[in-house]
């Protein structure tokens, strides 16, 4: 990397060296298993992108999820600055590279835009899939990068049935990402690294990759998706990349629009009403942090009626659901629709500052450390909420239209647990039928 080429190095510590591997005792090995199923369920609902819960092999999981909002992975991410490491320093020499790049790979795409092309980095992740279906809806043209490696095939045929073109792509290779911008109109950047992934590839390197790129093709219209209060908590990594990918957009000529998120509706029913209705344990906290969790499909409403209101040409504004809400209260919620029990484990806001104190002691850790450190904000009576009043005049949208979480989980316990009923009937009438012989 020639840091004359990246004017935000400065912004991001150097990665360290590499220790060399070290064999570790076996509770060691134990206690990294806990924090992680404690970072991915507990603090889930923190940001939809991240994990949405840790079960593993639940029996009539895949028939609960089937025809609701399952959350899919999140999209891809990148280092850019290897595409011109001759041209150090130079914007455009830069920007002549890349229009090379794309003219020589992009032969093969086409497109017929009516209202516009969108093209959409996230796309099977929980919001992106809502931005895609929302785009096709109100007559854009819609391209999807889409990583083959990583997606599932089943995810590229419900994005081409709804109408979208899957372009190939990885932005860890960045000559791949010019060819997906040729012709673009507006970029959704909706993308974050998944649990298996360096935080920093994708959520700085690939945020740097995407906003060059778009500035060198002459697409000026950038929609990029952040975590509330995200300046306000430099520790959490993930946060901190958020905020410096902000500070960086603020730099340049695009015009771009930052929405920031409390939490999705979605990631909360795998961590929790699943597990619940299910009979299996769910991590809780004795936290009064609240947050206000937004069903992504008013997400995608909200962030669609941005693409060409230049009222929000430069803005950053919060997407909110309409109240907040502690963990004790979400789990509570979930009681009251699925009429079982919850089985809760609470873990204590101080046990898990010293789990992530262990793991950072170990660079193969560092990930699940990253990903733990969202219990700094839990743990500190966080509050992640907005009101939308203002945000809602200036998209056109009505308040009173935005899904409340007890409408969300009431309709999903409905739906679900007539399909459970459906299920143990038919098996009760087989059941029957055969033993009368019939």
């Amino acid at each position: 990397v020639h840091h004359r080429m990246d004017p935000t190095s400065r912004l991001l510590p150097a990665p360290s060296r590499r220790p060399s591997r070290t064999i570790l005792p076996t509770f060691i090995l134990l206690a990294s298993t806990l924090c992680v199923a404690l970072a991915y369920g507990s603090y889930s609902g923190l940001l939809g992108a991240l994990p949405a819960g840790v079960r593993v092999g639940a029996r009539g999981s895949s028939v609960a999820m089937k025809g609701i909002n399952a959350r899919l992975p999140a999209g891809p991410g990148v280092d850019f600055r290897r595409l011109s490491a001759k041209q150090e320093g130079s914007a455009l020499g830069q920007s002549r590279n890349l229009m090379r790049v794309a003219s020589e790979a992009a032969d093969g795409i086409a497109e017929q835009p009516s209202k516009g092309t969108l093209l959409v980095v996230g796309a099977t992740g929980t919001l992106g899939r809502q931005i895609v279906r929302r785009a096709l809806s109100d007559g854009y043209q819609v391209r999807c990068l889409i990583r083959s490696r990583f997606e599932s095939e089943e995810a590229r045929r419900v994005l081409q049935g709804w109408g979208a073109t899957i372009v190939g792509g990885d932005l860890g290779q960045a000559t791949s990402i010019p060819p997906a911008m040729l012709g673009v109109d507006a970029v959704i950047d909706c993308a974050t690294a998944r649990p298996e992934e360096p935080l920093r590839r994708v959520d700085w390197d690939g945020k740097v990759a995407l906003i060059e790129t778009a500035q060198a093709l002459g697409i000026d219209r950038y929609i990029f998706f952040s975590i509330e209060q995200c300046q306000n908590y430099p520790e959490v990594k993930l946060m901190d990349m958020k905020a410096k990918t902000e500070d960086y957009l603020k730099s340049t000529d695009l015009n771009f629009t930052t929405f920031r998120l409390c939490g999705f509706m979605q990631a909360l029913i795998s961590s929790y009403a699943i597990p619940i209705v299910e009979g299996e344990n769910v991590w809780g906290t004795d936290s009064s942090s609240q947050i206000a969790y937004i069903n992504s499909v008013d997400a995608a409403r909200l962030a669609l009626s941005a693409v060409e209101n230049e009222e929000t040409f430069g803005k950053t504004m919060t997407l909110s659901g309409p109240s907040p809400y502690t963990t004790k209260q979400v789990i509570e919620l979930c009681e009251k629709y699925s009429g079982s029990d919850a089985k809760v484990i609470n873990a204590p806001g101080f046990f898990l500052r010293s789990i992530r104190g262990l793991l950072n002691l170990f660079y193969w850790a560092k990930d699940a450390a990253d990903r733990l450190a969202f219990s700094e904000v839990i743990s500190q009576n966080t509050v992640l909420s907005a009101d939308m009043q203002e945000t809602c005049r200036i998209l056109k949208v009505d308040p009173e239209s935005l899904t409340t979480l007890p409408d969300y989980l009431e309709a999903f316990f409905n739906t679900i647990l007539s399909k459970v009923q459906k299920i143990r009937k038919s098996e009760y009438v087989s059941t029957a039928a055969r033993d009368l012989e019939i």
